[in-house]
């Protein structure tokens, strides 16, 4: 196995290694890898070749638990950009490190922090800070010196099940810290230039041909799309059409990997062949198809640099400048040879490569193709039409590159499209062929004539355009939603794929076919989530925002508040925090959905999880937003008003006793921002001797009106109203509920000052613990009925 593919052993026990590390923060102590070299070379002077291939294994396993460990748990210096993070804004100076990205709802920046200055005192810091710029494009470019004012902020998990890893995707980037600016305008540019390199000529290059392309064609619809084809600027591209992308299951064809290399690498070889054979020298004493192959080997580097070195695109040139080589030197060409040579260098010299999204998905689309095709070819072997092959291929490579990455994409995504299958017989030759054919052939021209960059375009801005067209109808065809796609599964995934690609005996090829899939399943049947006849309330960590999920004794599932940004950014907070936590939860169906009041950081979730989710009633209090109104009639789910004195008896049972907004409490305040958070829907829930009162925001207001009313509020645990504002869970409240603990929902630092510390003096003074998940993250509350226990499951690090 070593001699036939001798990338093999390596890179599979580097991923591993790598993986274990991410996953567990386990890491090895880097001495014992020259003693296990040492070993290695040994044991390749033996006549036991099990013993070569088990050192190998173990090296590059080791290798791979030590290789993460300055990225996600470095050595932190007392001058690290790290040990700054403060509420109050800094003076920053640093170097443009990256390209700068730009999107339509803002740019990003990567600063190489040099030194921040407070109170007219300079020190001297170090490392990578991300900026992100609100407002407008940016000017500047990697290797500008720049300074700018803001917070610094060192990311910090939610301690939310189904959360992605934000800490982890930039620690993977190096980056320490986060800031934030206004506009462009806000950073002063110090020194142009200030560190020159080939990367920064290369980013100066990409940013005028981008420029050209967008002036010369207005519409950004039709540029944005221009520019990701052409020079890999995906991030401009509107978020509608990069969804309607997705949804058709194409939006692979919008970054720069094998397929575009290939094309570009096929032309330019093509001109070179043409161009040789018009000198007689060279077309009778060369090999004018081997030399001309060699040599389109830097024109291919050079455009990896130009399109920004993505790790899709850089395996892409790996794989096609090896296949050249070999092709120069007439050796016999591997193609999974050289695939596991060009993952295996691409991680070797950098191993975050690995968690990078679009290796990944490009990585499995060309294993799924390489496993693929071949077997279809050989089985239509009797098919001579050269045409009829040709469209086999295409289709046989179209379908496996989309079924090969369902599971990966529902995985990652929780949604993908098996539209791609249809889409791409008229999308790639569309804008793979025409558009990066065209776009290219354009490229150098528009740099020597921008007068005529319009006319120059026009072919590829038209390919594009009926694109665009075709992909937003595509989009409007059924996608594929799970959230329950577990680690596990990939786990087997990989195995099947490694079994298929590997093993050559039939006995055994059937033994994994079967096998690995029905070992997937038994772990899904038996970690599937049943009820255990105990009452689940947990208080999702969603940051300055509410959510709570109560799991009544029978299975039955409400949902309370969904959570919410506070202010518009772009993003659908259900599906980037809401549903994958309850994915991670196992939760399929909200049976009763309760929204307390109509505040976006309590009610932004709910609509994704009523399009996506099965929602069997919704509860809300008399006033609701008219959108809410509009995604409910639109799913045909019913809807339920409730005042204070509406009591509801669930499965289990458990009892609603609906306390607030009583109808005299409408309108009493002349704040109209209080008269919302006085509404709030609170109730009392009650499950044998146990008891909780959900807040919700409600204030002094509200509680005076229920102290007056003549309801038991009498609770075992208290939701605090309004995170712990000052203006809520007063004295009086409190000394009536008597609870014997409270939970609240803050996000970490936030600009609010929550919970108050007036609000958590007045529950230490009475003896009540507090559970907050800004600080403990996701709090889970497990009783039945009897007794009861809390704990934080996913407490954030």
């Amino acid at each position: 196995m070593i001699r036939r593919w001798p990338f093999l052993i390596p890179f599979l026990f580097m991923t591993a290694g790598l993986a274990v590390s991410a996953l567990s923060g386990m890491y090895c102590d880097t001495a014992v890898l020259p003693a296990l070299f040492l070993c290695l070379l040994l044991s390749s002077v033996l006549p036991k070749p099990w013993l070569f291939s088990a050192c190998t294994a173990l090296l590059f396993f080791l290798w791979g638990l030590c290789a993460l460990q300055p990225w996600l748990s470095p050595e932190i210096s007392p001058h690290s950009i790290r040990t700054k993070s403060s509420n109050s804004p800094v003076t920053i100076e640093g170097i443009i490190s990256a390209r700068p990205s730009v999107t339509p709802e803002g740019s990003r920046l990567t600063v190489e922090v040099e030194r921040i200055i407070e109170r007219e005192q300079a020190e001297t810091v170090s490392g990578l800070l991300l900026l992100s710029i609100d407002e407008g494009d940016v000017v500047m470019a990697r290797g500008d010196r720049i300074r700018f004012v803001t917070r610094i902020s060192v990311p910090r998990r939610l301690g939310l099940p189904g959360e992605f890893d934000y800490y982890r995707y930039l620690a993977l980037q190096g980056i320490a810290a986060t800031g934030r600016v206004a506009s462009q305008s806000d950073i002063v540019l110090i020194r142009a230039a200030a560190v020159k390199s080939m990367l920064r000529t290369s980013d100066r290059i990409a940013r005028i041909l981008g420029d050209s392309i967008r002036t010369s064609i207005p519409d950004a619809r039709i540029s944005s799309v221009l520019t990701a084809l052409l020079i890999g600027d995906q991030r401009r591209i509107p978020r509608d059409l990069s969804d309607a992308y997705t949804r058709a299951g194409v939006n692979h064809i919008l970054s720069i990997s094998g397929f575009h290399i290939g094309i570009v690498a096929a032309f330019i070889t093509v001109m070179i062949i043409w161009f040789l054979t018009r000198f007689e020298y060279s077309a009778l004493h060369w090999n004018t198809r081997r030399n001309a192959v060699l040599i389109a080997v830097p024109a291919m580097l050079g455009y990896l640099f130009l399109t920004g070195n993505a790790p899709a695109t850089a395996r892409s040139v790996i794989m096609l400048s090896v296949f050249a080589l070999a092709l120069f030197a007439e050796r016999e060409r591997d193609a999974i040879n050289t695939l596991l040579f060009a993952a295996f260098f691409l991680v070797a010299i950098n191993p975050p490569t690995l968690f990078d999204v679009s290796f990944q998905l490009s990585f499995l689309a060309l294993w799924g193709i390489l496993i693929a095709v071949p077997l279809i070819m050989k089985c239509t072997g009797t098919v001579t039409s050269p045409w009829l092959r040709s469209f086999t291929q295409f289709m046989s490579a179209s379908v496996a590159a989309s079924l090969v990455t369902i599971l990966p994409v529902l995985y990652i995504f929780k949604v993908a499209s098996v539209n791609g299958i249809v889409t791409n017989f008229l999308i790639v030759p569309l804008l793979g062929y025409g558009a990066v054919l065209s776009g290219f052939i354009a490229l150098p021209l528009i740099m020597l004539f921008p007068t005529f960059a319009p006319w120059l375009l026009w072919p590829t801005a038209t390919l594009v355009t009926i694109s665009n067209q075709f992909i937003l109808w595509c989009a409007s065809l059924p996608v594929l939603t799970f959230h329950g796609i577990t680690s596990w599964d990939m786990f087997f995934f990989l195995l099947f794929m490694t079994a298929m690609t590997f093993l050559t005996s039939r006995i055994l090829l059937l033994a994994a076919s079967v096998l690995l899939p029905l070992s997937a399943l038994v772990i899904h049947i038996y970690t599937a989530t049943e009820s255990d006849h105990r009452l689940h309330v947990t208080m999702l960590s969603v940051g300055q925002a509410e959510s709570l999920l109560v799991q009544l004794p029978g299975g039955s599932t409400l949902l309370v508040d969904g959570g919410g940004y506070l202010h518009d950014t772009g993003h659908d907070f259900g599906q980037r925090v809401l549903a994958p936590a309850l994915g991670a939860l196992h939760v399929g169906r909200i049976d009763t959905m309760i929204s307390t009041h109509d505040h976006p950081d309590h009610s932004g979730g709910l609509p994704f999880i009523i399009r996506n989710v099965p929602v069997g009633e919704f509860w809300s209090g008399p006033e609701m937003s008219p959108e809410m109104q509009r995604e409910l009639n639109s799913r045909g789910v019913p809807m339920r008003t409730v005042i204070a004195g509406d009591v509801i008896t669930l499965p289990g049972p458990v009892v609603i006793t609906v306390l607030s907004p009583s109808m005299s409490v409408h309108g009493e305040t002349g704040n109209d921002e209080l008269s919302v958070n006085e509404q709030s829907l609170v109730f009392r829930l009650s499950y044998g001797n146990f008891s909780m009162l959900f807040c919700a925001d409600a204030g002094f207001e509200a509680e005076r009106q229920m102290l007056a009313g003549r309801y038991a509020i009498k609770s075992t645990v208290i939701k605090v109203g309004h995170h712990g504002s000052r203006f809520s869970t007063s004295t009086e409240f409190i000394e009536r509920i008597q609870p014997g603990l409270a939970l609240i929902s803050a996000g970490k630092g936030n600009r609010f000052g929550l919970p108050s510390k007036q609000t958590l003096d007045l529950l230490s003074a009475k003896g009540v613990p507090v559970f907050r998940t800004d600080r403990d993250g996701t709090i889970e509350l497990v009783t039945d009925g009897v007794t009861w226990s809390v704990s934080t499951p996913f407490k954030p690090e």
